[in-house]
């Protein structure tokens, strides 16, 4: 398997994907880990998961209108998670102390225009590259219209507090100071690298020169939206750190801002469950209220083939993880290490790929794996030794047999018990043997042997297909009878590497 096979692989597992609420959130926060925290009563972990993706989390977390809701997954079972209120109950205790990293300067000046959060967005991730920034703002304090909203909703010493870490950063905050056509053309232009017009400036503004960005890429009538706002400015950073670059505006930003997800969560047998209300709606969630609420959450995850399976249950991860284990077993270090276990206990049995929603076959990874491992000649005698002993006894001469029913020269059947259940229970084959005889006409032959299943599962291709045209010679000498089958695995191998033979289960036939 090669690295382009590896990674198509790969793919076919979902657990790594988004959850629906991390890809509908415009700046994608983690809305799955922030809950989960705020469940547990960690409030300082779940801050440090709006600082990761949130600018101004002290003031966008209490203004985010929460576009996530109409996809979280809790709404098909109640009512969708109050990501919004859980924000607020959340930046309204201390956050928690974080370090500002110092990156190294960069040469390049950024002009932008405006103090709404587009702005401010834009001017907090470019400054934390090293960028230049200057700040203009028409009004007498930063802030824009975030200085106009309720002191109830978003009390005036936040807006400042983060308004403060923006200086902080290097910002040079320039009040009093209107960005009119005349302003912007006569030097603003060209005194800088960049420059971004924020939401407040582009009706007055427009320019068609290269190194001017505008506000407005998403729009989606959601100009209002204080998150779409931040995700309008965050966009514009990423553009102009490009351009200032010279790399591409576009490659590989195809899932900036909303995207859908292939992550697939089962919610049916899921319990309904409301909405935690708070006692008071203005205040919002008391933190006994909050971890209610969040608690709610599905944590939505796929792992459908974990569900059932014992083997992945016991190695403690998913496919997507083991692909690459697996390879790295089979490819570098050559089945001398600590793969060799996870590659050779899967049974094969392919239930993992029923379930899955995107169909990942855990077996064939496995019995590919094996399959190298043997041409390499690193697959460990011990791993299937005992299997293929017992397989070597079953089609010896002490234990195989084939034959017409006694009186019959030819025959319609061919009852075929498999190695296990004649080892195991050979008297309960006596009298199957005899029951076939006395309800079936025409002739029920007997066949003793192993399907050569062993031998598949070892990955020991040779083998296996030498012992299996025996096994087919022996079945066509007897005149290509219907072939009844006792044992599941020896059906699947029928079916799978004998098409052309008439195959039917024992207890199909015992049913009938």
């Amino acid at each position: 398997m090669d690295q382009n096979e590896l990674r198509l692989l790969e793919n076919r597992c979902i657990q790594d994907e988004p959850p629906e609420c991390m890809a509908a959130c415009p700046i994608h926060v983690d809305a799955r880990a922030f809950a989960g925290h705020m469940a547990r009563g960690a409030g300082q972990d779940a801050w440090k998961v709006l600082k990761k993706t949130m600018p101004f989390p002290s003031i966008l977390g209490r203004i985010c209108d929460a576009p996530c809701r109409d996809r979280c997954k809790r709404g098909k079972a109640g009512q969708a998670i109050e990501i919004g209120r859980l924000e607020r109950a959340c930046v309204s205790t201390p956050a928690p102390k974080q370090r500002i990293p110092a990156l190294p300067k960069k040469e390049k000046r950024i002009a932008i225009t405006g103090s709404d959060l587009d702005s401010l967005t834009a001017a907090w991730d470019l400054a934390r590259k090293g960028y230049e920034i200057s700040l203009f703002d028409s009004g007498d304090q930063p802030g824009g219209c975030l200085l106009a909203m309720s002191e109830k909703i978003l009390p005036r010493y936040v807006v400042e507090e983060e308004i403060r870490e923006l200086s902080a950063l290097g910002v040079d905050i320039r009040l009093n100071a209107p960005v009119r056509d005349e302003v912007f053309h006569g030097g603003m232009r060209h005194d800088f690298d960049a420059v971004y017009l924020g939401v407040d400036h582009i009706a007055a503004l427009r320019d068609e020169n290269n190194g001017v960005f505008v506000y407005g890429y998403f729009q989606n009538g959601s100009s209002g939206s204080p998150v779409w706002k931040a995700a309008e400015g965050r966009r514009a950073a990423t553009s102009i750190d490009r351009y200032l670059q010279k790399v591409s505006l576009t490659a590989g930003r195809e899932r900036e801002g909303p995207y859908s997800t292939r992550l697939y969560t089962r919610t049916d047998g899921v319990i309904h469950l409301s909405a935690v209300q708070p006692l008071d709606p203005v205040l919002g969630y008391t933190p006994d209220e909050a971890i209610r609420e969040a608690g709610r959450c599905l944590q939505c995850q796929c792992l459908e083939c974990v569900k059932v399976c014992e083997y992945l249950k016991h190695f403690g991860g998913y496919p997507k993880r083991y692909t690459r284990e697996i390879y790295n077993n089979a490819s570098i270090v050559m089945g001398a290490r600590q793969a060799n276990r996870l590659i050779n206990s899967c049974s094969l049995c392919g239930l993992c790929e029923a379930v899955c929603p995107e169909d990942f076959a855990m077996q064939t990874l496995c019995l590919e794996a094996r399959r190298e491992m043997v041409q390499k000649g690193r697959m460990p005698p011990s791993a299937h030794e005992f299997a293929l002993l017992d397989m070597a006894f079953s089609n010896s001469e002490q234990f195989a047999m084939v034959r017409h029913e006694p009186g019959f020269k030819t025959g319609i059947f061919l009852f075929f018990p498999g190695c296990q259940l004649s080892a195991s229970a050979p008297a309960m084959v006596k009298k199957v043997y005899a029951h076939l005889r006395r309800i079936l006409s025409g002739g029920v032959g007997l066949m003793l042997g192993c399907c050569n299943a062993p031998a598949f599962w070892a990955g020991d291709e040779n083998l296996f297909q030498a012992e299996f045209s025996s096994l087919r010679d022996r079945w066509n000498g007897l005149g290509r009878p219907q072939i009844i089958l006792a044992c599941s695995t020896c059906y699947r191998i029928f079916e799978t590497h004998m098409p052309e033979a008439q195959i039917i289960s024992l207890w199909r036939v015992l049913e009938e």
